[in-house]
């Protein structure tokens, strides 16, 4: 084409360039095979929102259709078909077949789309003007043609028109969405579930009414987390062993993690259970599901009715083996703890029922802690009368023991802190035992905590720091249970002075929690204040020989009772549990060669 025939003179503007401005005229898109001098590159996008056998063939009926319409124009070259299956379009993010389409558009190996229609191509109003745009401004542009709406993204009423059209077809998005939002909640209201996708270890025909079928194979590696979680490996440990096998993920992979381990032992799947509608979308443009829990006033909730469902389908392990995992993973720390994370109470002596805090565990209630120590303490108040039959002429049964606390403070005096979920022990402590390690003992029935020599190295918790100087212990996991013993509050802080008793050259420390002190914060005063329980208002103390039992005092001058340094063996229900699964365990991990672990 001639520079004459394209380019017309126009006198008008400035004087000084009067006569000397062209202007072009402007292509129409039925000349774009002139401007290419080659045939259109034409594509086409297609897509159906489930994966449904139904839709299914609406997606090879689009598939031929726009196939042989592509390459019955003489004009066209056919480039190829793009499509997401089962994919909303009510955002992109996970439509790969969109997105690679608009990554082939950048590359310039697209002239024209075609579509069904903008729903098709986009619900969202926002994405769909984006991408409208962006291949506009592509050099060359690229065209999008919208069959049934009869609309394209070129021409001058191109924009006006598509976000009108796109409107619509946002605001229907927004219907079909709580339509079937509607639909679901009526369908797991009458009791009708489907699980999609299969976890791992399972397979499911297409079809909501398909149920999960175990796949013997892969149930292996479902099985072998259990079994060695069970045995006390650590989360990190059972991934890499994972991985060395060769054990393949859900996704074909062998790329095993700690998490993602912790996730396959919560999955309900495999005790034979379903958990319905652990998710919620919340934003029907953004499609994005979060957890349908929210946590009101420290109650856990959900957005939507949770469904759960026991014996739906053929489990692949024990209910047992399922219980304990939870268990594990509630009680432990960190992933990488291995171990059994249980309660051990100490059976004899002056501490007799006491239970050993081990910071690794964690999970227990007030009542596990009670339940514990009842195993080897049921709390026997004729103990009471027993020591004070024995007191001979000086019988202080009508006596109370006065209390320390209705005296002036003293500075050197044992004691400890506690706030924020973590206690403190002061110089006195450390001094008194000689050591800046201890084992901090706890009985839930007397509300008392204990400190002690350490015997076994499991159980030190340091309570000083290197340059000896005392530390905060973070503990919490147990002081909110301990200050629950005694009726405290968290919010608060507190100060517990201690009874010291030494025998044998053996030291224990006691801390009365029903004595606690709170201490107001008053920062920048110089006064020195604290507020006592309120029972000091009736009384000076407690009774006698009630308060020589309840602190476990009555102990220390009998040779059979002392035994200040027994050792705290495991009384935890989850223990039990782990013997019956001993069977279970070891058949699971022969068949891999794995040997167990030492359960501490």
């Amino acid at each position: 084409m001639s520079n004459e025939s394209t380019e017309k003179k126009a006198y008008f503007g400035s004087p000084e360039y009067s006569g000397r401005i062209t202007i072009s005229e402007v292509l129409v898109p039925s000349e774009h095979k002139v401007v290419y001098g080659r045939k259109l590159r034409v594509t086409a996008y297609i897509r159906v929102s489930t994966d449904s056998l139904e839709q299914e063939g609406s997606l090879k009926l689009q598939r031929e259709y726009f196939e042989a319409l592509i390459r019955a124009n003489p004009n066209w070259e056919y480039v190829e078909i793009y499509e997401d299956d089962g994919i909303s379009a009510t955002s992109v993010d996970k439509r790969k077949g969109f997105l690679r389409m608009i990554e082939d558009a950048k590359a310039g190996k697209i002239d024209l789309i075609l579509t069904k229609s903008i729903s098709r191509f986009a619900r969202n109003l926002g994405d769909l003007l984006h991408y409208a745009n962006l291949l506009n401004n592509l050099s060359p542009p690229v065209e999008v043609q919208f069959e049934t709406d009869r609309a394209s993204t070129f021409g001058s009423s191109g924009q006006l028109m598509l976000t009108l059209l796109g409107l619509f077809a946002q605001e229907e998005s927004r219907k079909k969405s709580e339509a079937i939002n509607w639909a679901i909640d009526n369908m797991f209201a009458q009791g009708k579930f489907y699980v999609h996708p299969a976890p791992l270890g399972f397979i499911k025909e297409k079809g909501r009414d398909k149920p999960l079928v175990v796949h013997e194979e892969d149930a292996k590696t479902v099985k072998l987390c259990y079994a060695m979680t069970a045995e006390g490996y650590s989360f990190e440990d059972i991934a890499g062993t994972l991985n060395m096998l060769g054990r393949r993920r859900k996704l074909g992979n062998v790329k095993w993690t700690a998490s993602g381990v912790m996730s396959l032992l919560m999955n309900e799947k495999y005790r034979g259970d379903l958990r319905a509608r652990k998710t919620v979308t919340r934003d029907y443009l953004s499609q994005r599901s979060i957890k349908n829990e929210i946590i009101v006033d420290g109650v856990k909730k959900s957005y939507k009715p949770q469904y759960y469902v026991t014996e739906h389908h053929e489990p692949i392990v024990p209910h047992l083996a399922f219980d304990v995992a939870l268990r594990i993973i509630k009680n432990r720390v960190k992933r990488n703890d291995g171990g059994l994370p249980c309660l051990k109470a100490i059976p004899n002596g002056v501490f007799k029922g006491f239970i050993t805090i081990n910071k690794k565990v964690k999970g227990y209630s007030l009542g596990d802690y009670v339940e514990a120590s009842k195993m080897v303490d049921e709390h026997d108040e004729e103990e009471i009368y027993i020591t004070a039959d024995k007191a001979g002429v000086f019988d202080l049964r009508t006596y109370e023991t006065v209390s320390t606390l209705l005296f002036d403070e003293e500075k050197n005096r044992i004691s400890c802190t506690i706030k924020d979920s973590a206690i403190t022990f002061n110089a006195a402590c450390r001094h008194s035992l000689n050591s800046n390690e201890v084992e901090v003992l706890f009985h839930p029935q007397k509300a008392l905590v204990a400190i002690r020599q350490v015997t076994d190295k499991a159980d030190s918790i340091a309570i000083a720091a290197r340059n000896g100087v005392s530390k905060k212990v973070a503990l919490s996991s147990f002081l909110p249970v301990a200050l629950e013993s005694a009726g405290l509050k968290e919010a608060f802080k507190y100060r517990i002075y201690g009874t010291q008793r030494v025998r044998n050259g053996e030291n224990i420390i006691l801390f009365d929690l029903s004595d606690a002190q709170i201490v107001p914060d008053k920062k920048g005063s110089n006064e020195v204040s604290f507020i006592l329980p309120s029972r000091y208002a009736q009384s000076y103390g407690k009774e006698y020989y009630s308060n020589l039992v309840s602190s476990g005092l009555h102990r220390v001058d009998v040779d059979d009772l002392w035994q200040a340094l027994q050792e705290s063996k495991v009384y935890d229900p989850l223990a039990g549990q782990v013997l019956e699964l001993k069977e279970f365990c070891n058949e699971v991990m022969n068949e891999f060669g794995i040997g167990g672990v030492t359960n501490e």
